[in-house]
């Protein structure tokens, strides 16, 4: 039994204002598959749920189709709702307390779809209830008590016990974990599981996106009551498509991600449709936060709704309303196609003389991502920076930004794509002129990219960019030099000069390898609270791979001039794929008691780990290594035997693991 929602709208209405939760939305519940619903707070996931089962306010009004058995439930009156309800479907709905009657025994409350709607007697429904509230893993004296004697956890298995006890086939589950202990939720989630085997299809509303990802088949992202992507629901975490899911990835906490939440920039707010009772005026939807919800001075929302937010907007998003367009698996809600490719170097080599620096690297930088090169000193990875910079010329290869050659676009027109990449330089006092003050440091980038802007602009981006790093702007400040500021204060200063531009990729080549721990950790919050809010991607060179943990989306791990291991900066980091990586991540105990000849490498350069492998074998000295997929594409290593085993990973990974060292010894 399919539950078919199409085109689904739902507005609450208040005098001249309605607030619009739902818009078109289009999705189906299928038997023995579990859908999942995310998104913010507000966006209209419980609406939709409330709307399955018509159990919306009275000030609602609802358009669309939601079909059940052959017929729309919209059209349905009441009677023929609740002949529906707990037999064809049923809702757990969220903060369990306020749903049970305080002055009933929890048996009573929960026999009673069978009494109302099941046709049992009284105390048959009384003893089918108890029976319903022990297989729910409580104890059977618990029928007998109120609702203010239960714990939370007690509350949602029993509301649980409720929704099931009349095998409905349609389940919705509207935050069935939220505020439970860990071993509740395992019980829930379990029980989840028993449903889709037992052929029911359940809508999974909720903000827990590893529950998300682990139990549901399908899955929806809600925003601001548009659906923006579907996907299969493995692919949250690892392989959204939708900025929007990406953002909202990386704002949930999981015990698989180790970098620091990111957040999403910006506020969702409300959708609100204005009524126009003037003749000639029309009606139409705008957005609006919620201190300004009654003000009637707005103009007509136009374009994508996550357009503010997003990192990769162009024009196009704010004019033109976006379908959902299949994008590989998933179908998704953006102008773009999904995630852009902001950078891509195909196949880039870099010679110095006879010392070959990179030998053909590929590289991709996703819009809005952070991505960081790690790997020990001399292993390329400034060189590949630079090359991504724009700073170097490619010997061979080739490099595309924003979908246009590079190499071309610099010889036509430098000053235009410079202003799209800030630049930052591993020593922060030897990257910037000491006959310069302050001002001129910032200002320089713009002098040369603009040299037509007006001096008022000039200063109000200076002063911008400085108050961004949280440097002075008072005129005495600004005539300083930089030989008269301190190490911290010089590197916020580089940062000041790299953004002024506003550009889209910042390239950070060891930013803080020369500062203090504690001024390091204030370098870097606000590096990051940058890219979140001025929706900046970043390429980010470190050799600590604590410091790349805790920042990363995604990590390169780099070896003699080539890229040895590439994916999420979790799998990479937990369960590394190439002998080298394990060897950077354990600080060198991981290398074998007996090591092969040094020169060894020179008759064989198929390979830059050969001398120091403990999986070396006579096939490494005659073909190169070709990536091998570890995780659906997303994690490569370059290696002929990867570790690509979970198990075998984590045996090494605790096995050199430090239990009494932390991720990183940066509290930011």
């Amino acid at each position: 039994m399919s539950v078919l929602i199409d085109r689904l709208k739902v507005t609450y209405r208040e005098g001249e204002h309605a607030l619009l939760a739902l818009d078109r939305v289009s999705l189906s519940l299928n038997p023995g598959r579990v859908t999942a619903l995310v998104g913010e707070s507000g966006s209209g996931k419980t609406t939709l749920g409330r709307s399955i089962m018509g159990l919306l306010p009275l000030n609602a009004e609802a358009g669309g189709r939601i079909r059940l058995e052959g017929r729309d439930l919209l059209g349905l009156d009441e009677a023929a709702l609740n002949e529906l309800r707990w037999t064809r479907m049923a809702m757990v709905f969220q903060n369990g307390a306020a749903n049970l009657n305080p002055v009933y025994p929890l048996v009573d409350q929960v026999a009673e779809p069978l009494v109302q709607h099941g046709g049992r007697k009284r105390n048959a429904a009384r003893n089918q209830a108890r029976a319903a509230i022990e297989a729910m893993g409580l104890p059977a004296d618990l029928g007998s008590r109120y609702p203010h004697q239960l714990s939370g956890g007690q509350i949602q298995r029993a509301l649980l016990a409720m929704a099931l006890i009349l095998n409905p086939k349609v389940l919705i589950l509207d935050e069935p974990t939220a505020s439970l202990d860990a071993l509740t939720k395992t019980f829930m989630s379990d029980q989840i599981d028993d449903m889709r085997r037992r052929g029911q299809a359940v809508l999974l509303i909720t903000h827990d996106l590893d529950l998300a990802s682990i139990l549901a088949d399908d899955l929806a992202v809600l925003y601001l009551g548009r659906i923006m992507e579907i996907m299969p629901a493995g692919d949250l975490l690892a392989g959204p498509e939708h900025p929007y899911t990406a953002a909202l990835s990386r704002s949930y906490p999981s015990l698989d991600a180790v970098r620091d939440l990111g957040g999403i920039r910006g506020d969702a707010f409300y959708r609100l449709i204005h009524a126009h009772p003037r003749p000639g005026h029309d009606d139409h939807d705008h957005v609006v936060s919620p201190d300004s919800i009654h003000e009637t001075g707005h103009a007509p929302r136009q374009g994508c709704l996550f357009q503010p937010r997003c990192t990769q907007a162009v024009d196009e998003c704010r004019l033109s309303d976006v379908p959902m367009i299949e994008a590989g698996r998933h179908q998704v809600r953006c102008l773009r196609r999904g995630i852009v490719n902001l950078l891509e170097l195909e196949g880039v080599e870099k010679r110095y003389g006879s010392l070959t620096a990179l030998t053909s690297t590929n590289l991709t930088l996703k819009a809005g991502e952070l991505f960081c090169l790690v790997g020990e000193t001399g292993s390329g990875k400034t060189t590949l920076a630079m090359l991504a910079a724009g700073a170097l010329h490619p010997d061979r290869g080739r490099r595309t930004f924003e979908g246009r050659d590079m190499d071309t676009w610099l010889k036509r027109d430098y000053p235009s794509l410079a202003s799209k990449i800030g630049l930052i330089y591993q020593s922060p006092a030897e990257s910037v002129s000491h006959r310069f003050s302050v001002f001129d440091v910032v200002a320089e980038p713009l002098r040369v990219q603009r040299p037509d802007l007006p001096r008022a602009d000039l200063d109000d981006r200076v002063r911008r960019a400085l108050t961004d790093v949280r440097l002075s702007t008072e005129p005495e400040f600004l005539k300083r030099y930089p030989h008269e500021l301190n190490m911290g204060a010089i590197q916020r200063l580089c940062l000041a000069r790299a953004i002024v531009h506003d550009p889209v990729l910042i390239v950070a080549d060891e930013p803080t390898s020369s500062l203090d721990p504690s001024v390091q950790a204030k370098v870097l919050r606000m590096l990051l609270n940058l890219q979140i809010e001025r929706g900046l991607t970043m390429l980010f060179v470190t050799h600590d791979l604590g410091l790349a943990r805790k920042i990363a989306d995604r990590v390169g791990v780099m070896l003699a001039g080539r890229m040895v291991e590439l994916g999420p900066a979790a799998r990479v980091m937990g369960r590394p794929g190439h002998p080298y990586t394990r060897m950077l991540i354990s600080g060198g105990r991981a290398r074998p008691s007996v090591l092969h000849p040094v020169g060894l490498q020179e008759k064989a350069p198929v390979c830059p780990f050969i001398d120091r492998c403990d999986r070396f074998e006579t096939g490494c000295l005659t073909r190169p290594p070709s990536p091998v997929n570890l995780e659906g594409g997303r994690h490569l290593a370059w290696c002929r035997h990867p570790l690509n085993e979970v198990a075998e990973a984590m045996e090494y990974t605790d096995m050199h693991a430090d239990p009494g060292r932390p991720i990183s010894r940066y509290a930011i």
